[in-house]
């Protein structure tokens, strides 16, 4: 659990972002892919399904123990708002409603902010986007861990650490690294999500405004880490299969 990185550095590269030209590339290989680009019709009717499932929720834990808010908040809560979160990227991309109608895309992300119980679905795509323009850029790619990061968290405990706050890092990096200045529709959706927050604590409670704040913060930090930890084992147990079958073949030769 104290195993310390090595490294005192990050990765430095003079290379040009390969998205765009393994595109370019993958296009000119094969030009019937873009047969495929566009986006799914019934996806905005999944997204508010989930949406709905999460409404209904929040007035059935109202009068739960916290045991027990919290035990849905991760193995059910937290699975539906990790969904909505993934929506929420879906929709930065105006993959909704398609590239023609963006005021729609960003309603709907509005829409689908409200069960998470944080304001980010407006900020996010302000950052999103250029990320992926940017990809693996210091200043501009705010998905990048700073270098206090990197210094505080550099063994395996605390990493662990570091991972199960990552939705803490995630939302103050850019604030810090890249700020900007907040737009009109940030502070619509500050307002909406606040005004939802404060409709749920006074028509149903403290405990279904947990319910979904808890569910977020346990969906992006803990679910990330299991599935770190499932994924580590999982490659452990293909190299053991693989070491017992070469012994195999050794006894049988």
């Amino acid at each position: 659990m104290g195993q310390r990185v090595s490294r005192t550095d990050f990765e430095w590269t003079t290379q040009e972002e390969p998205h765009a030209t393994r595109r370019k590339e993958i296009l000119k290989k094969y030009p019937e892919i873009k047969k495929l680009f566009g986006f799914d019709t019934r996806f905005k009717w999944i997204i508010g399904l989930m949406v709905l499932t999460q409404f209904l929720m929040i007035y059935v834990v109202q009068d739960m123990s916290w045991k027990l808010i919290f035990l849905l908040a991760y193995c059910f809560g937290g699975v539906i708002n990790h969904s909505l979160m993934l929506g929420i990227h879906e929709i930065a991309h105006n993959l909704a409603f398609g590239h023609n109608r963006p005021l729609a895309n960003k309603m709907l992300g509005l829409f689908t902010n409200l069960p998470i119980g944080i304001p980010f679905s407006i900020s996010f795509k302000k950052y999103h986007l250029e990320h992926h323009r940017y990809q693996g850029d210091e200043l501009f790619d705010t998905d990048i861990p700073t270098y206090i990061e990197a210094k505080l968290f550099c063994n395996t405990f605390t990493k662990i650490i570091w991972v199960i706050l990552q939705p803490f890092f995630y939302a103050i990096r850019p604030l810090v690294t890249y700020p900007k200045p907040p737009t009109r529709l940030e502070l619509i959706n500050l307002i909406i999500q606040l005004s939802f927050d404060g409709f749920i604590i006074y028509t149903c409670g403290v405990k279904s405004l947990v319910y979904m704040v808890a569910g977020s913060l346990l969906a992006m930090g803990t679910t990330i880490l299991i599935k770190s930890i499932m994924k580590r084992q999982k490659n452990k147990f293909a190299v053991y299969s693989n070491t017992k079958k070469k012994k195999k073949k050794r006894k049988v030769n």
